[in-house]
C-alpha cells in the first residue's frame, strides 16, 4: 500500500510541477503584448478611454501616425467626454477576440464637424505635440483617457498602436510549484519507508539462510558403502534476493566455482544412508523455510553404479574403491574432530592410518590458483565492517590456491577447521568507494531548485505576498482618485498642481494687466465682479494717473481650497491664498468657475478676508465637495437670494427682516458704507443738490462649495447706486478723483451717478444646522460713474 501512496504522490508532484513550470516559461516567453488599429473615418477627434488604456497592465507605449500636426491631451475620462460634447468624434476599443485596436463611432451631432484646438486647457494633466507621429510613454491609472485631434479642421491621426509590456508574472506558479514539492517529498517519504520495511520483513530470512549454510555438518557414509556421485541438490544458484542489492552481473565466476566445488565435498563426506536421508530431510525443511531453491534429493547411489566425471578438473570425487576411515573416537587430551563442511578432506585418525597411506586424489591435485587480491579483498572487507552488507547464501569459501598452495597445510582431525566467516569477502566489485549515495542528494536538489524557483514575488498572487501588477499614477491624488472611482462619487474639480497652475497663471495675467494698465489681457482667467474691478481701476488710472492702481493679485501659498466634485457644469473651486510679497496683509479669498468643460477658469470672486475669520470645516481638497447646485437640505437663506437679503440689510440696517439672519460680528463693511454716506450727506449743499443712496444685488450668479456640516461658502455680489442730481437750474454739481475720472467730467448742472460693486464671501449654515450667516471678506470698489440725463432729474 505504501508504493502505491508513493507512486499517487509522485504523479501528483510531477503534474503540480509541470503546470507550475508551463506556467513560468509562458510567462517568460514574451516581452509585450501590441494592439493596432487604423481610422477609416474622417472624425476630427480620437477618444481612447480607460478601459483600452489599462487592458493590460504596465506602462502604455503609444504610437500615433497620421498627415499633419498631432495633438495629444491626457485627462480625466468624465472631462474629456464633457470637453468632447456632441462632436463628432471616434472611440477606440480593444477587439477581445483578435486583439486588435477598432474605431466606434461615438454619439454626436452631424452639424458638429470641427473642433477648437485641445492645448491650453485646464482639464488636462498634460498635453504634446508632433508632426507626422508622436510617441507616447505613459502609466495612467483607472479613470484617465487620451484625446487626440490633428488640427481641429482635418480628420484625426488613422493609425495608433498601443503595447504593454509583460511583466512575467504567473501568480499561481509559486503556489504550484510548492504543493509539487511537498508532494515530491512525501512521495520520496512513503517509498523510503516502504523499502526500510521490506528489508526489515526480510531479515529474519536472511538470518535463517546464514545459520543454515554455516551449522549444516558434512555427512560422512559409512565404511565399504557407496555413495552416489550426484548432488543431492541442483548446482544452479538460485536467483538473488531482492534485498541483498545484488544482480547477476556482479558474481563473479571463480566464486561459482568454488561454491560448486564446495557443495561436492560436502555430498562426497556425507553421513550413512539414513543417516542422509534425514539430513536431506531436515535440509528440504529447513530451505524451504529460507526460501532456498533446492533441487529434489537424488537416492543414493547403488553399489556398482559409476560415477561421474568431477565438475571441475581440480577436484575428483571419491569412488567406491577409496578407503575411507571412520571417524575416530574421541580421545583424552586430543581435540574432538570437527564436522566441518568447507573442509577438503574427511577427518582422519592418525593412529589407525598408516603414515604411508596415500592421501586422497582430491589432496594432490592443486586447485586453479585464485587472483592475488583475494586475500586483501577479504582482510578489507572484514576490517571494513562489510559483512553486514554481503547477503550472500554460499557461505564460506576456501583460501586463493587450494589446499597444496604454498605456505598451506592441509586441515586435520589435529587442527579446528577456521570459521566460515574468516573466508568471506563482498561478491563482485568493492562496493565501500560507490558513488551510490550521492544519488540521494538528486532529489533535495531538485525539491530546493524548484523551491527557489518558486521565491520570486512575481509567482505569488498579491493576497500571499506577490507583486501587484496594478499601474501606478503620476498624480499625487491618485490613490484617492482610484478610491472615488471605484465607489463611484465624481472627481474634484481639479488637483492641487492644477489649481496652483491656474491661479500662478491668473497671477501672470493680472501682473501683465497691471502693467500695461490695460483689461484685454485679463479675459482669459477674470470675469464678472473680478473683471469689473480691475478694468474700472485701469480706466480710472488711465484718466487720472495719479489715482492707485488695483491691489495685487495674491501669489502666496494656498492655504486652504475646496474644489468642486462633480461631473456638470459649471463648476466651482473656493480658495484660500496668501498675498505674498514683502508686507504681511490679510489673505485673499478666491471664487473660481468654469462655465464649461472648454472654457478655462476664470477668477469670479477676489476678497480679502475680514480679520480673526475661523473658515468653516470642508472636505480636502483631493475628494472635493458637492456645489450649491445640489444641496442635500436647504440653507438658512438660498444662495439666489443672499445677495438681495444682505442688500436690504445694509440699505435698512437693523430694521430690515433679513438682519437677524446676518452676523454683525466681523461685518464691517455695514460700517463703512453707513460712514461713507453719512460723510457724502453731510459735505453737499442740500439747497442745491439731494443725493439718493440704493443697494442691490448683482446680475451674477451665485457661485460656491457646501461644507462639512452641511453649510456652503458662497460668492455674490451686489451693487450700491448713490445718485447726486442738482435741485435747481442754476445748480452746478462738481465731483473729482475716481468719479471724475469714470465719468469723464469733473462737473455737471444735472448730476452724477456713481456705481460701487462689493464682492461679498459668506458662510451660510444649514437650516438643520442653524446659526446667523457670516461675512468672510468683502471688496468694495467704485465700478462706474456718469452724468445724469436730463429726465432723471426732478428739480424742487
Amino acid at each position: 500500500m505504501r508504493f502505491i501512496l508513493a507512486a499517487i504522490a509522485f504523479l501528483g508532484s510531477a503534474a503540480l510541477l509541470v503546470v507550475g513550470w508551463l506556467q513560468v516559461t509562458e510567462a517568460r516567453a514574451a516581452d509585450t503584448v501590441v494592439a493596432t488599429g487604423t481610422l477609416t473615418q474622417e472624425s476630427p477627434l480620437l477618444v481612447i478611454p480607460s478601459d483600452t488604456l489599462i487592458e493590460h497592465a504596465g506602462t502604455q507605449s503609444i504610437t500615433i501616425s497620421g498627415d499633419g500636426p498631432i495633438r495629444v491631451a491626457i485627462g480625466r475620462q468624465a472631462d474629456i467626454a464633457g470637453w468632447v460634447g456632441t462632436t463628432q468624434h471616434e472611440i477606440v476599443t480593444l477587439d477581445d477576440t483578435t486583439g486588435a485596436l477598432v474605431f466606434t463611432p461615438g454619439e454626436a451631432s452631424a452639424d458638429e464637424t470641427t473642433a477648437p484646438s485641445i492645448l491650453g486647457n485646464d482639464l488636462w494633466f498634460q498635453e504634446y505635440e508632433g508632426d507626422g507621429e508622436l510617441e507616447l510613454q505613459q502609466t495612467l491609472p483607472v479613470g484617465f483617457a487620451l484625446l487626440v485631434q490633428s488640427d481641429g479642421e482635418a480628420p484625426a491621426p488613422s493609425e495608433v498602436s498601443i503595447s504593454w509590456p509583460l511583466d512575467g508574472r504567473a501568480p499561481m506558479a509559486g503556489p504550484l510549484l510548492l504543493g509539487g514539492g511537498v508532494l515530491l517529498l512525501i512521495s520520496l517519504g512513503l517509498l523510503l519507508w516502504a523499502l526500510l520495511s521490506m528489508r526489515r520483513r526480510s531479515k529474519p530470512q536472511r538470518q535463517a539462510r546464514e545459520e543454515l549454510e554455516s551449522e549444516i555438518p558434512a555427512a560422512v557414509p559409512a565404511e565399504g558403502e557407496n555413495v552416489a556421485t550426484t548432488p543431492a541438490f541442483s548446482f544452479e544458484r538460485s536467483a538473488p534476493n531482492a534485498d541483498d542489492g545484488l544482480d547477476a552481473s556482479d558474481l563473479d565466476p571463480v566464486e561459482q566455482s568454488q561454491s560448486v566445488v564446495a557443495a561436492s565435498v560436502r555430498l562426497a563426506e556425507g553421513d550413512a544412508p539414513e543417516v542422509g536421508r534425514a539430513r536431506e530431510l531436515d535440509r528440504s525443511e529447513l530451505h524451504e523455510e529460507s526460501g532456498h531453491a533446492w533441487a529434489p534429493p537424488t537416492a543414493v547411489g547403488q553399489q556398482g553404479q559409476q560415477p561421474e566425471a568431477p565438475a571441475f578438473p581440480s577436484f575428483r570425487a571419491p569412488s567406491a574403491d577409496d578407503t575411507a576411515a571412520p571417524p575416530a573416537p574421541a580421545g583424552a587430551g586430543a581435540p574432538a574432530a570437527v564436522d566441518d563442511p568447507f573442509s577438503w578432506s574427511a577427518p582422519v585418525d592418525s593412529s589407525e592410518q598408516p603414515e604411508s597411506s596415500a592421501q586422497p586424489e582430491s589432496a594432490s591435485q592443486p586447485e586453479p590458483a585464485e587472483p592475488a587480491e583475494s586475500s586483501d579483498l577479504d582482510s578489507s572487507s572484514d576490517a571494513k565492517g562489510n559483512d553486514g552488507d554481503d547477503n550472500s547464501s554460499t557461505g564460506g569459501e576456501p583460501p586463493a590456491g587450494g589446499a597444496s598452495g604454498a605456505g598451506e597445510k592441509t586441515p586435520t582431525a589435529d587442527a579446528p577447521a577456521a570459521a566460515p566467516q574468516e573466508w568471506r569477502r563482498p561478491r563482485g566489485r568493492d562496493r565501500t568507494q560507490a558513488p551510490k549515495r550521492l544519488f540521494r542528494l538528486i532529489p533535495l536538489l531538485l525539491v530546493g531548485s524548484i523551491a527557489l524557483t518558486g521565491c520570486s514575488a512575481d509567482f505569488w498572487p498579491e493576497q500571499f505576498g506577490g507583486s501587484t501588477s496594478a499601474p501606478t499614477t503620476p498624480t499625487p491624488t491618485s490613490s484617492i482618485d482610484q478610491a472615488l472611482i471605484t465607489e463611484g462619487e465624481a472627481l474634484p474639480a481639479v488637483n492641487a498642481q492644477q489649481l496652483t497652475q491656474i491661479l500662478d497663471d491668473a497671477a501672470k495675467l493680472a501682473q501683465e494687466a497691471d502693467a500695461a494698465n490695460k483689461a484685454d489681457g485679463l479675459k482669459p482667467r477674470f470675469t464678472q465682479a473680478a473683471y469689473q474691478e480691475r478694468a474700472s481701476e485701469y480706466q480710472a488710472k488711465g484718466a487720472d494717473n495719479t489715482l492707485p492702481g488695483p491691489v495685487a493679485f495674491p501669489t502666496g501659498e494656498v492655504v486652504y481650497a475646496v474644489p468642486q466634485a462633480s461631473e456638470s457644469w459649471p463648476k466651482s473651486i473656493f480658495v484660500v491664498r496668501e498675498a505674498g510679497g514683502e508686507t504681511p496683509t490679510a489673505p485673499f479669498g478666491i471664487m473660481l468657475t468654469q462655465s464649461n468643460a472648454r472654457d478655462a477658469y476664470k477668477v469670479a470672486s477676489i476678497v480679502q478676508l475680514t480679520p480673526d475669520v475661523t473658515l468653516p470645516e470642508a472636505a480636502p481638497a483631493e475628494i472635493g465637495a458637492p456645489g450649491i447646485d445640489g444641496l442635500e437640505q436647504p440653507l438658512v437663506v438660498a444662495p439666489e437670494e443672499l445677495a438681495a437679503a444682505y442688500a436690504d440689510v445694509i440699505s435698512n440696517g437693523d430694521g430690515s427682516q433679513y438682519a437677524a439672519l446676518f452676523s454683525p460680528d466681523g461685518d464691517s463693511l455695514r460700517t463703512q458704507i453707513a460712514e461713507a454716506r453719512a460723510t457724502v450727506s453731510g459735505e453737499i449743499d442740500a439747497n442745491a443738490a439731494r443725493i439718493e443712496f440704493q443697494t442691490r444685488a448683482s446680475d451674477d450668479p451665485p457661485f460656491g462649495v457646501q461644507t462639512l456640516d452641511g453649510g456652503a461658502i458662497v460668492a455674490v455680489s451686489i451693487e450700491e447706486v448713490e445718485k447726486l442730481s442738482a435741485r435747481t437750474q442754476l445748480a452746478t454739481l462738481s465731483v473729482q478723483g475716481r468719479t471724475a475720472a469714470l465719468a469723464g467730467a469733473s462737473s455737471s448742472s444735472l448730476g452724477f451717478e456713481t456705481l460701487y460693486t462689493n464682492q461679498l464671501m459668506f458662510y451660510v449654515p444649514s437650516e438643520a444646522t442653524g446659526g446667523a450667516i457670516q461675512l468672510l471678506g468683502f471688496a468694495n470698489t467704485m465700478t462706474g460713474a456718469r452724468q445724469l440725463n436730463a429726465n432723471e432729474v426732478t428739480y424742487g
